[in-house]
């Protein structure tokens, strides 16, 4: 129906155009006001991030509830944000109830106290109402004189914006979902995305088998090439082998077995990997028939884009 105004005519739906449009700006304040989660600051859409790479871990500044400053290992196999040192206690609201850590170590009873509702900045993206775990091991990661890490961050960055990690460059790059735009020289893989972790299918030789494939989990977290998962088909108690510790968890030391010949050959990446056999510490909800995971030590020579929104992986060899 139309009606006369100023010898106008318009459409009884544009009275209630104004009000419609103040609803909406009350609605999506209040929504910036309760959302949880990371979002870019001052209506950005890319952030550029310096890190430091230290024994292939990359390493990020963080703040959090705007006055404490620490630095974070960027890693896709952690589901939290965790710190390490009972000093984050006193400068942390934390309830009482102990939750048990879930992650490879010889200790398997290592536990954290819960904090919630924290605001942390990486970056231009801040993150509203994140828990954070806290730890004891101070000490935890490696010192190199001159950074101090304090923890890990993970799965809230990766699962909510396209991650650009630039090693040679050290760099790193936050972009929105919607307004990346995929590169064109670089390889893409599918990315599936099982209990939090990334995984891409691979082509992979060792030195006495033939050309085999399988997934791998794209761990970040990790420094060194490659670990690959104990199978029953595996032989490890002979000569080719020796016993080796393979690295850290959040459990503490990993023990696994290094072989003694030639290195592994990954053809996706047409690179020569050094590799660790470990046992499979696995929940039930990732890919139980994984054959192991690519860590830093082999990911620092490339660019490498985790996409978990529309679950693609591409890299690129800076050489």
């Amino acid at each position: 129906m139309l009606k006369s105004n100023n010898n106008r005519l318009r459409p009884r739906w544009k009275n209630y155009a104004l009000p419609i449009l103040i609803l909406f700006l009350i609605s999506s304040h209040l929504y910036a006001l309760n959302y949880k989660g990371f979002n870019f600051v001052n209506d950005k859409t890319e952030s550029v991030i310096p890190f430091q790479l230290i024994d292939n871990l990359i390493v990020v500044p963080v703040k959090i509830n705007d006055e404490l400053e620490v630095n974070l290992v960027l890693d896709t196999g952690g589901r939290s944000v965790i710190l390490f040192g009972n000093h984050f206690t006193k400068k942390l609201d934390v309830l009482d109830t102990e939750i048990k850590l879930n992650g490879y170590g010889r200790n398997r009873n290592k536990t954290a106290l819960l904090s919630l509702e924290n605001e942390v900045l990486l970056g231009d993206a801040l993150g509203k109402g994140i828990s954070i775990l806290v730890a004891n091991g101070r000490y935890f990661f490696p010192f190199n004189g001159k950074v101090k890490i304090h923890g890990i961050i993970g799965y809230q960055v990766f699962s909510r914006f396209v991650v650009s990690i630039d090693y040679p460059n050290s760099k790193i790059v936050l972009s929105e979902p919607q307004s990346y735009i995929p590169p064109v020289d670089y390889t893409e893989l599918d990315l599936t995305l099982k209990d939090t972790k990334p995984y891409v299918k691979l082509r992979y030789q060792t030195f006495k088998d033939k050309v085999v494939n399988g997934y791998f989990h794209i761990d970040t977290g990790s420094s060194r090439d490659v670990l690959l998962f104990l199978k029953s088909n595996m032989d490890i108690k002979g000569a080719e082998f020796v016993s080796a510790e393979v690295g850290r968890g959040i459990n503490g030391a990993i023990n696994g077995h290094k072989p003694l010949r030639s290195p592994m050959k990954i053809e996706e990446f047409n690179a020569a990997a050094e590799y660790f056999v470990v046992k499979r510490k696995f929940s039930r909800k990732e890919i139980q028939d994984a054959e192991g995971s690519i860590g830093s030590g082999l990911l620092k020579n490339y660019i490498v884009v985790l996409d978990y929104v529309n679950e693609r992986f591409y890299f690129k060899n800076n050489a």
